[in-house]
């Protein structure tokens, strides 16, 4: 009976969560393709967030390259789904030893997770590395990642069209296939999260030489968190190509690395909920932003190119001023517990506040 409650506990913060993604496809399966758009484009963005929330809010290392990870996915889906027809005028060059790929095709929901499995292949290749480093050096490792990733996609042009589009992607990316995925994201995270291997990560997150003295294995957690952060990150960039159509490798570099850490930042890199929330919230605002920018707001009058991102950013400096964890700091959101709610009608303190999910962590 303790157990079924305690799960029953444990499963909320899942469930409120995906509630709340399912709200948002509500909202964009009714309303008109501006809406929709910006529905698809957030529900992706939570697929993004709850994957490198299973590394960054678990390991307490911010990551910068994790974006590296979605281009991988992104490509891989353009060369599963790109008509063979198409294939064969995009890429005449392609070297011998992948001459298969001009043929190779999928349908969309294989595509989407052989996407995330070709990410997984990367994650896996440098999880080494980011199992060995900690702190500064990790966050530097992450942001290397994504450089040479991106100059491997921008140089290798028989391969990836360099700085030319990749086109004749279909379109297959649908409000409820976000649902689907972010849902799923959401909880493969937060499994990993209450996992024993995921409550050590957070132990080592919280002390790193307690956690080494209590015999937990930092780096092979860590790597565990890598390569499932990869996976999920990888089926985001599978989504966002097919609903793109069409992309270039600049989608990939730092431009969409500092939306995403500001999503997450902003929401709490800590907590799923965090990470989630503000993947939402972020999504609507920079919708919000690009208008004014370009004078939807204004009478006609565009802003000059840049304010959009620079009132983002004003954004992060003060969120990071005020709430240094982000607006849900280490918080996770759930039901108000039986005895919070006892406490309040027996008029308890106005300032007592209930515990804080993952506040403390068992080791």
């Amino acid at each position: 009976m303790k157990m079924s409650g305690s799960l029953l506990r444990s499963a909320q913060t899942p469930v409120l969560l995906i509630g709340l993604t399912a709200l948002i496809a509500l909202v964009g399966s009714v309303a008109g393709p501006t809406v929709t758009r910006v529905s698809i484009v957030a529900l992706v963005s939570v697929v993004f967030v709850a994957g490198q929330s299973a590394f960054t809010g678990n390991s307490g290392v911010m990551s910068f390259g994790h974006v590296a990870f979605m281009a991988v996915g992104a490509y891989a889906t353009a060369y599963l789904t790109i008509p063979v027809g198409l294939k064969t005028v995009l890429f005449p060059d392609l070297p011998g030893g992948l001459g298969f790929l001009a043929q190779a095709q999928a349908g969309f929901l294989p595509a989407v997770l052989l996407s995330g499995a070709a990410a997984l292949v990367l994650g896996v290749v440098t999880a080494p590395v980011v199992a060995r480093l900690s702190g500064l050096q990790s966050g530097i490792a992450t942001l290397a990642l994504l450089i040479i990733v991106y100059n491997v996609l921008n140089g290798w042009t028989a391969v990836t069209r360099g700085s030319s589009s990749m086109i004749g992607i279909p379109r297959n990316t649908t409000v409820g296939l976000a649902l689907a995925f972010a849902a799923l994201a959401i909880v493969v995270s937060w499994a990993y999260r209450r996992s024993r291997s995921g409550l050590q990560l957070q132990a080592a997150r919280e002390d790193h030489w307690a956690a080494v003295a209590s015999g937990v294995a930092v780096g092979r957690h860590r790597a565990i968190a890598w390569v499932i952060s990869a996976f999920l990150c990888g089926v985001a960039g599978s989504l966002y190509a097919g609903f793109l159509m069409s992309f270039n490798v600049s989608a990939f570099f730092l431009s969409a690395t500092f939306a995403f850490i500001v999503m997450i930042v902003l929401g709490g890199y800590l907590s799923l909920s965090g990470a989630v929330i503000g993947a939402l919230v972020v999504s609507v605002l920079q919708e919000f932003l690009r208008r004014l920018q370009d004078g939807q707001f204004t009478g006609g009058s565009p802003l000059p190119a840049g304010v959009a991102d620079l009132i983002l950013a004003a954004v992060l400096l003060v969120v990071l001023v005020k709430a240094p964890l982000g607006l849900m700091g280490v918080r996770e959101i759930c039901l108000p517990s039986r005895a919070r709610r006892a406490r309040r009608g027996a008029g308890g303190s106005p300032g007592e506040k209930a515990p804080e999910e993952g506040a403390r962590v068992p080791a």
